[in-house]
């Protein structure tokens, strides 16, 4: 990723890290050969699934994505108030053609500011050690809507086998994760209706057991008064 997309992308992390700490220096630069799990000592790591677009160079076909993947490694120094951020965003290459460069994807400025708010929230944790335990991620906004699978023969993520459409998963905590996409979640229906179920059953396993209890002594106690 290079031109004028770096340094919108320089302008809008200045913007935000200086609004959480201004009397830091962070900088923000692109490194194409950034890899995930792949951390220097004192380093953390995140990593964003976002929407992008993407045109061939050759064709000029587009297409939209929401499986680019934006991987970030972040590092502050232990000695003074600066920090640094390698950023790497992983291209995509048009399926039409035969021998079509991998290209770099355009973002909105909306899913930018989201993508890097994220960021922040993450050096605040990981860095700083401050923030919320568990913070809900913003996603990206989707322009369009997408159908049919991910073209993981033509994503570079996927081919260098970081994409979490490939089945290997690399996470935000920098662990590598086998066979996380191994199968779909549980649909939150049908857990609703097997805890309903499992409570009616219960349910009408008490009624029975008070029923019986009330019944048996009032049984006994007219037998004893009636003789």
């Amino acid at each position: 990723m290079e031109g004028p997309d770096v340094e919108l992308w320089k302008q809008v992390f200045q913007e935000l890290i200086q609004e959480v700490k201004p009397w830091h220096k962070w900088t923000l630069t692109v490194d194409k050969d950034l890899l995930p799990n792949s951390l220097k000592p004192g380093w953390s790591q995140y990593k964003h699934r976002a929407f992008a677009r993407f045109q061939c160079s050759l064709c000029s076909r587009s297409w939209s994505s929401a499986q680019v993947q934006v991987l970030f490694h972040m590092h502050k120094s232990a000695r003074n108030p600066r920090g640094k951020v390698k950023m790497r965003v992983f291209a995509q290459r048009c399926r039409k053609c035969s021998e079509s460069p991998f290209e770099v994807p355009k973002f909105t400025e909306e899913n930018i500011s989201r993508i890097l708010n994220n960021l922040v929230f993450r050096i605040l944790k990981k860095c700083y050690r401050e923030g919320f335990k568990s913070m809900e991620e913003i996603p990206t906004i989707k322009e369009i809507s997408l159908e049919g699978p991910h073209d993981s023969n033509n994503c570079e993520a996927c081919l260098q086998g970081f994409c979490a459409q490939s089945g290997l998963v690399f996470s935000t905590a920098g662990s590598m994760q086998l066979g996380a996409v191994a199968g779909p979640a549980t649909p939150m229906g049908e857990i609703a209706f097997k805890l309903y179920f499992t409570f009616l059953c219960t349910l009408l396993f008490l009624v029975a057991w008070f029923i019986t209890c009330v019944t048996v002594p009032v049984e006994w106690y007219c037998d004893t008064t009636c003789n």
